[in-house]
């Protein structure tokens, strides 16, 4: 179809890894952040305009923060092991592409997929600030799906 461009699936990359060290975890928290963000972006359109905008300007401010909790107390915990996490589990297909409804439900799904990884990445975070900080974006991920 020429003249008309149309967006392509978000794309997970690589899911089907160990996520095996506290980098590793924060590398994933950051990508996941972004895909939700770039999928909200995208989506913004019709009865989604306002709440997918606000969502994305969420998603880039949580990318922010995790950003700074790397910079500001990860150093020597980079490569710490970690074990019972595997990126799979927390994959979800998005198609900003689609109706409305099936728009929102990906986000819902988004949402309820992103707060389980916040939570159980934290039960195993060895860093008492990171732990808190997960717990945090779990509990807002919770509040974010309610308000769709």
């Amino acid at each position: 179809m020429r003249g008309t461009q149309r967006a392509s699936p978000i794309s997970w990359g690589r899911t089907d890894v160990e996520l095996g060290t506290f980098g590793a975890i924060l590398k994933f928290a950051l990508e996941m952040e972004e895909r939700a963000a770039a999928f909200y972006e995208a989506g913004a359109r019709g009865g989604l305009a306002a709440p997918f905008a606000e969502l994305a300007r969420g998603s880039r401010k949580r990318r922010r923060r995790l950003e700074q909790a790397r910079r500001e107390l990860v150093n020597e915990m980079i490569l710490e092991s970690i074990t019972g996490l595997k990126g799979e589990a927390y994959a979800v297909d998005l198609d900003a592409t689609v109706d409305e409804a099936e728009r929102r439900r990906q986000a819902e799904i988004l949402e309820e997929t992103a707060a389980r990884f916040y939570r159980d990445a934290a039960a195993k975070m060895p860093i008492r600030e990171i732990a808190r900080l997960f717990r945090r974006l779990a509990r807002e991920n919770e509040q974010r799906r309610a308000w769709l």
